[in-house]
């Protein structure tokens, strides 16, 4: 196809009286293949920023189209669009996947918040799919597939598409329903014409790269492969279990908003170094239950064995709650540490119950079971059975171990 078109540019240039520009002669060559000719004095001024390259600009756009364009060919080529289109994104934000726009347009496309909407794409504080360089990439192409649907001509295809249909259909109006493009360019704002002249300039320019004599800047786009995640994951967390940095997770995962990888109660996933799939396999299955663990560091308990008017008290407190030990501090000062909760022991008399026993030490009847490692439904009388009480109530959960069946269903009869 490319030889096609440099032979046509090129005949077309043989005939200086009807063809005076290179340029213009290479842009109707596009004809050839569906796409209307555009040229104006706009477009030209245009071509020639291009081709000076300031900073190197235009081999860092035309690198990074060649690191992005297998991305976008796969979108395009799902919804049967022309091989041209891959151009539009490169002309609207030069590929930049953190590009936003005043009107909050965002992504190598851009998209704005209704377009993404309108397309499914997810837009929470967290996350943004309008910048996911495959998912953005699918919205806008389907999203042009129905433009096209509708103006049946890509010139005005692709301006609605960074304009939208309505202010592209007030155009038309105000050039008196006429469909010739020329008449309608007229009628746009500078800032809404410069869009259908980057596409053409940027087009044209990049089509025909080898013959402007510049160079191409590589873009490094790291070679990815797909991760899974079942929760919500700092960044930070993730590059500790992995090696994955935080660097490599925001270039390859663009979408990412905050410090997090995004999670919202169903399987998520996201892009990972192909290089380090290994390491992050290691630890998959474990990475949720690795950072709850982080969040919440088990407690270490001590047994302490008290026997009092012949019966044997356990007490299990967390370690650093043993009120019978003081803390010492760095200034030598003692203070006691009062416990939140201590274990009584009860030894079980005939005629009680669970509903009874759980009623007077206000507890359910999964916690006494629990507690206790009691499967059945079966209390055997001389039996011990442990309850996890406040402190505060320490001695009159003790005093129960003395009360007949009548006192203890009083008490029950109380709550």
């Amino acid at each position: 196809m490319k030889s096609f078109l440099l032979f046509f540019s090129l005949l077309a240039a043989g005939f200086g009286n009807i063809f005076a520009n290179v340029w213009e002669n290479r842009i109707r060559a596009f004809e050839q293949v569906g796409l209307p000719h555009f040229y104006n004095s706009d477009v030209q001024r245009k071509i020639d920023t291009l081709i000076v390259n300031e900073k190197r600009k235009t081999s860092i756009m035309v690198g990074r189209q060649a690191a992005f364009q297998p991305y976008i060919d796969y979108a395009r080529q799902i919804y049967g669009l022309p091989w041209f289109i891959r151009f539009l994104p490169v002309s609207n934000t030069a590929l930049d996947t953190k590009f936003t726009d005043a009107d909050g347009s965002t992504g190598i496309w851009p998209l704005n918040f209704s377009m993404g909407k309108k397309y499914g794409l997810k837009q929470t504080s967290i996350l943004d799919e309008r910048r996911s360089l495959t998912a953005s990439s699918g919205a806008a192409c389907q999203y042009i597939k129905d433009l096209q649907g509708i103006y049946r001509d890509w010139t005005k295809t692709i301006l609605a598409f960074r304009i939208g249909a309505v202010r592209l259909n007030q155009a038309i109006r105000q050039a008196g329903n006429s469909l010739k493009f020329e008449d309608i360019y007229k009628h746009l704002g500078p800032s809404e014409q410069q869009h259908i002249v980057n596409f053409y300039a940027t087009l044209v320019v990049m089509y025909h790269f080898e013959e402007t004599g510049l160079t191409k800047e590589t873009y490094p786009l790291i070679k990815s492969d797909t991760a899974t995640i079942n929760c919500l994951l700092p960044t930070s967390f993730f590059e500790e279990k992995t090696g994955i940095t935080v660097n490599e997770l925001q270039q390859l995962n663009p979408e990412f908003k905050t410090n997090v990888i995004p999670w919202f109660g169903e399987p998520a996933s996201f892009h990972i170094p192909a290089t380090k799939r290994p390491a992050y396999l290691k630890v998959r299955d474990s990475l949720c239950l690795m950072l709850f663990i982080k969040a919440n560091p088990p407690i270490i308990y001590d047994t302490i064995v008290t026997v009092k008017d012949s019966i044997t008290y356990v007490e299990v407190k967390p370690r650093g709650e043993r009120g019978v030990e003081p803390v010492t501090g760095n200034s030598g000062n003692t203070n006691p540490v009062t416990p939140s909760k201590v274990w009584v022991v009860y030894k079980v008399k005939s005629g009680d119950g669970f509903y009874t026993l759980s009623d007077v030490f206000d507890c359910t009847i999964t916690e006494l079971k629990s507690w206790n490692g009691i499967r059945g439904n079966v209390l055997r009388a001389g039996s011990v059975l442990r309850f996890y009480v406040p402190y505060s109530k320490k001695k009159f959960y003790e005093q129960i171990n003395r009360m007949n069946a009548v006192e203890k269903r009083n008490i029950a009869n109380k709550d």
